[in-house]
């Protein structure tokens, strides 16, 4: 009798290591786009980033629940006002500026992802 056994485990951690990777690059992309002065504001100086304190940015969190999966946060009170914009109780309305959106607009995950696998087939 004649038997194969195929063992896909060290793909399997290649995969999640690449992927894992490829989500602390997204990361950053998160990070450069509260730091670019890229968005529109209704007083000068505009455009201009989303930095006033820094503790939006700061507080950026990447977990992975379970693999292939990744779950970033911004567990600030504010981060939901900022990204949708909200119209205060007089009337005055702050565009939102949508960081993760534009981020995700402009970084290649699938690139990426490949970039990652390329540059460490072993994983190690």
């Amino acid at each position: 009798m004649t038997k194969v056994i195929l063992d896909f485990t060290q793909v399997e951690k290649q995969v999640d290591s690449a992927f894992n990777q490829t989500m602390l690059i997204l990361g950053r992309e998160f990070t450069k786009a509260i730091t670019s002065n890229i968005w529109d504001w209704p007083n000068p100086p505009s455009p201009r980033n989303i930095i006033d304190t820094g503790r939006l940015r700061s507080s950026q969190q990447l977990t992975f629940p379970s693999p292939g999966q990744a779950l970033f946060a911004w567990p600030v009170d504010y981060a939901l006002y900022v990204h949708q914009g909200y119209t205060m109780s007089n009337g005055a309305v702050f565009p939102g500026r949508p960081w993760t959106t534009y981020a995700l607009n402009n970084f290649n995950i699938p690139r990426v992802y490949q970039q990652v696998l390329q540059l460490n087939p072993t994983n190690e």
